[in-house]
């Protein structure tokens, strides 16, 4: 602690910054135990804000302590949400693709992922709409324009996450698209992009000339 209050939270390392947050509520002996726990299945914090309330119970045996890490937890999440990128000239597919791919590529199952734009393409709404295996079936068109009506977006860009890490888009990735845009053109709200996600890259329709 007396770095933290010498030299302030930048000068710590990802494993002492951790150990000051845990410690907050954990005793000194809770907390260096829960920090080593954590950085022996982790290389960083890219999967702190991926880990499920077992999770943190099984690093602090303590049902109370899990809840509160799963809070924090939850603020950062919202902080990442409440980022606005804009896209065309300043920002562009591959921007959308870089943000997204912390978001998406720890997810062991396919994940659909929305983002909302207004018509300066800023994101005003982002949402996880489906989880599991992603196909025509549970992959319906209204609960995507559902939202965007309800948030009043111009436009969308749809993603959705590939666990295997290979990027190449399926036939039904390839289907899904069709639809989505022909389904956008009728109601006045344009698909801009879909991007299939990996662990370290991304496929973009956009970019392929696709859509």
């Amino acid at each position: 602690m007396g770095q933290l209050s010498q030299f302030g939270p930048d000068t710590l390392t990802d494993k002492e910054l951790l150990y000051c947050i845990v410690r907050i509520f954990c005793s000194q002996k809770v907390a260096q135990k829960s920090t080593i726990s954590y950085f022996d299945e982790n290389h960083d914090f890219s999967r702190i804000t991926q880990l499920t309330r077992l999770d943190w119970e099984l690093l602090f045996n303590n049902q109370n302590k899990a809840l509160k890490m799963l809070a924090i937890e939850e603020l950062l999440k919202r902080n990442q949400q409440s980022t606005k990128y804009i896209l065309g000239q300043i920002c562009s597919s591959k921007k959308v693709g870089e943000y997204l791919i912390p978001k998406l590529k720890f997810y062991q199952q396919e994940v659909l992922y929305v983002l909302y734009l207004d018509t300066k393409n800023q994101i005003i709404h982002e949402k996880e709409l489906f989880k599991g295996t992603l196909n025509q079936a549970t992959v319906h068109p209204r609960e995507i324009f559902k939202f965007a009506v309800q948030y009043s977006a111009a436009r969308i860009i749809v993603a959705h996450n590939h666990p295997s890490g290979i990027l190449t888009p399926s036939e039904n990735d390839q289907q899904m698209t069709q639809r989505l845009a022909e389904c956008g053109e009728i109601l006045g709200i344009e698909l801009l992009d879909h991007l299939v996600i990996g662990q370290k890259d991304y496929y973009s329709f956009r970019e392929h000339h696709v859509i």
